[in-house]
């Protein structure tokens, strides 16, 4: 048995700990590193890929894979810091799981299969196949669901996403007829016939595979893995392999990563964090963390990363209370945890007491570009949008649409332009031509895509065809019933007049339009039923707050609705918990933390208390828990947290922190005298080029630093006080 030695590559900057130099110098096998959040685990893999080097290992023969881009930039970017010279570490194969893929399969196919990765252009496959389910099995399976709308075609692709990566397309059980292997692929008979029917489409039985979309690579390569031993001939033999973020590993990912394993004696480390899984619906399960590689490699030895470098011993040990696992800190600062009370009972509180959040961590000296609002469900943003544009506070939305953006408020500004006021006055083009699109989706028309953005794109240049295309399409080709709802509620807008007030109209307009029946026939799951109910009435509620007429309204949404951010040097970031794994901000704050809130009424426990761990865990500086005054109301993870419980322990470790002259940020000392891999560029047109690294990009952005696509590169623009960016000058 092998066991661990001394390391031999030393780091530039940074004092590995006790744990990161175990990992570093493994020479197990199969080594799976179990990290707490902030623990440092990329930096840590990039220490075993150093290492590896200093024994004499060719970069080639050494791979990285990840799952996101992102991702791949920060290990690459690590590799650096730590001090590995920049000629090597770009010899070093670092690669995400599908960009790994497409490259054995272009081997072994001999020929390049183009990428669809827009849903547009998959949306005739899809419609083709359910047309193919419907001739095939009607007559078998009374109760087929076939929907052809674009919101059911998104869910379909969802859908077909997760059984590719779990592997649950195919069945070992030739007993099992077609409902037995839906029910245990846990999806819909429809949807799993459909899927069958894409994949027929997409692999063409006489040209091979027509295209591929979003994760196909890792799920065909781990198929043809399978199903034909040649296919392991194209695969690497390689010394070390180290993968990072185990905690979205799928079933596809785990097949092509065990057929990597057994060729030849390579070593294996892989880092993640089992209370990080939160991609369930994706695939992603915490046993590739447990037993999955165990059962699969009985020898491999598991190791810790509890040490966090993100933020300060009293939020470590409240998360080390609430996950039950060994939690520490190196950082020799109060990361603070304040509870922010509310009336649960008025809707509105909620949003205000996050605005007197956020105004209390201005004052006290801090940007608004250090703040992070990080919602539970995207509906959310509704109310806190309304208290921010009311208060004219900044915000910038980041992995989802501000709600005055969503179909359902398009919809509603598209029926006053056909009652009390033109489509002219939506200075937006965009916008214009996005409101044709709502109206023709809520009206349930039945057009192919290139029509209508032919008569999107010839509305917005001519608004005034609006009332033709409302006329001549939608009361002729629409389903009866719709036409005729939309018909009543234009008719009530316009008897009501422009100076009528809003909320009580637009009350008799969701009576008239049953937007709530209607919402339950467009989309699939009841949640995104439940949004645009949500969207609606938020935006009857800020009518009502501002006691505003049908007109006013009218005119809001063409000036806000078009530009509802306020972008800039400081904005606050909204920011959904399930987009935000991966990032880190100042300050975080967490509203709505109530019962049905969060955890979602009707979610699963598990992934609720792991999504409400990686948003505690996203902030450096302060924590703001935003929480109903009644106990019996508040989240149950805040009382898991053991805030008064770990305080006195916290403030002991605070001080020992405080004593230790090398407990320093390490994020900090790690990123300050390293390269980039972007290289520094020379001054032009009055720009200043600027090395950043990709995980930074979001920060840089906020403070105004713009992207040159072609160059591929960061910079500042001319006239932009330089001084802001000082941490990505270049030399």
């Amino acid at each position: 048995m092998r066991t661990e030695g001394s390391p031999r590559f030393h780091p530039l900057s940074i004092e590995p700990t006790a744990e990161q130099r175990a990992i570093q110098a493994a020479r197990w096998r199969v080594c799976l590193v179990h990290a707490n959040a902030g623990a440092a685990k990329t930096t840590t893999l990039a220490l075993r890929l150093a290492e590896a080097l200093a024994w004499g290992a060719a970069p080639s023969s050494l791979l990285a894979l990840v799952f996101t881009e992102e991702a791949r930039q920060v290990l690459r970017q690590r590799l650096l810091e730590i001090g590995v010279a920049p000629a090597r570490a770009r010899q070093i194969p670092v690669q995400t799981f599908e960009q790994f893929a497409e490259q054995i399969l272009l081997k072994g196919e001999q020929v390049s299969v183009p990428r669809i990765e827009d849903a547009a252009a998959l949306r005739p496959y899809v419609l083709q196949a359910l047309e193919q389910v419907s001739n095939r099995y009607a007559q078998r399976y009374e109760y087929l669901d076939i929907r052809t709308h674009h919101v059911a075609v998104s869910q379909f692709l969802e859908c077909q996403q997760r059984l590719k990566a779990s592997m649950l397309l195919e069945s070992d059980d030739a007993s099992l007829d077609a409902e037995d292997r839906a029910i245990h692929a846990q999806t819909t008979l429809t949807d799993y016939l459909c899927a069958h029917e894409f994949e027929a489409l997409r692999n063409s039985r006489y040209d091979g595979v027509m295209f591929r979309s979003a994760q196909d690579a890792t799920y065909d390569l781990a198929k043809n893995l399978q199903e034909e031993e040649f296919w392991h001939d194209y695969l690497p033999t390689c010394r070390l392999i180290v993968a990072d973020e185990l905690h979205d590993m799928n079933e596809s990912a785990f097949q092509v990563l065990c057929a990597l394993l057994d060729k030849g004696d390579v070593f294996f480390v892989g880092a993640g964090d089992k209370d990080q899984v939160i991609h369930r619906a994706a695939g992603a399960d915490e046993a590739f963390l447990l037993e999955r590689f165990r059962d699969r490699y009985p020898a491999t030895r598991s190791l810790p990363l509890t040490q966090t470098y993100r933020h300060g011993p009293h939020l470590a040990f409240a998360v080390e209370h609430f996950k039950n696992k060994v939690v520490s800190s190196a950082l020799p600062e109060h990361t603070g945890v304040e509870l922010s009370l509310y009336n649960h009972h008025e809707p509105q509180a909620a949003a205000q007491a996050t605005l007197r959040a956020v105004r209390k961590w201005v004052g006290l000296g801090h940007g608004l570009n250090s703040c992070a609002i990080l919602l539970r469900d995207t509906h959310q943003s509704v109310v806190l949008e309304n208290a921010l544009l009311q208060a004219g506070v900044p915000y910038r939305i980041q992995g989802f649409t501000s709600y005055l953006q969503r179909r359902e408020i398009l919809f509603i500004q598209g029926l006053l332009a056909l009652s009390i006021g033109a489509l002219e006055t939506v200075p937006n083009t965009t916008r214009r031509g996005d409101i044709v699109a709502a109206l023709a989706f809520f009206a349930e028309l039945s057009m192919d895509d290139h029509t209508l953005a032919q008569a999107q794109a010839e509305i917005a240049e001519y608004p005034e065809l609006l009332h033709s295309f409302f006329h001549g399409q939608i009361e002729r080709t629409a389903p009866e019933m719709s036409a005729q709802r939309m018909r009543m509620a234009i008719e009530l807008l316009t008897n009501e007049g422009a100076d009528a007030n809003a909320t009580s109209v637009l009350h008799q307009v969701c009576e008239a339009l049953d937007l709530q029946m209607v919402a339950r026939r467009l989309f699939v799951h009841e949640e995104q039923a439940r949004v645009i109910q949500k969207s609606i009435q938020g935006l009857i509620a800020i009518a009502e707050q501002q006691n505003w007429s049908l007109k006013t309204l009218y005119d809001w949404l063409g000036t806000a609705g078009s530009a509802p951010e306020r972008r800039g040097d400081q904005a606050v970031v909204l920011e959904c918990v399930a987009q935000s794994k991966g990032k880190e901000y100042p300050h975080v704050l967490l509203p709505w933390l109530e019962q049905g809130e969060f955890p979602a009424e009707g979610a699963v426990t598990q992934e609720e208390e792991n999504l409400f761990y990686v948003a505690i865990t996203r902030t450096q500086q302060q924590l703001s828990l935003i929480v109903p005054q009644e106990v019996a109301s508040q989240s149950p993870f805040v009382a898991r947290l053991g805030l008064t419980q770990v305080d006195q322990r916290a403030n002991e470790a605070l001080r020992q922190n405080q004593q230790r002259q090398q407990a320093r940020p390490y994020q900090a000392v790690t990123r300050q005298a390293a390269p980039s891999f972007r290289e520094p560029q020379p001054t032009k047109d009055g720009r200043l080029v600027l090395a950043v690294p990709y995980a930074e990009k979001d920060e840089a952005k906020a403070l105004g630093a713009m992207w040159d696509p072609a160059g591929k590169v960061w910079y500042v623009p001319a006239g932009k006080d330089h001084r802001l960016f000082e941490r990505w000058l270049p030399n």
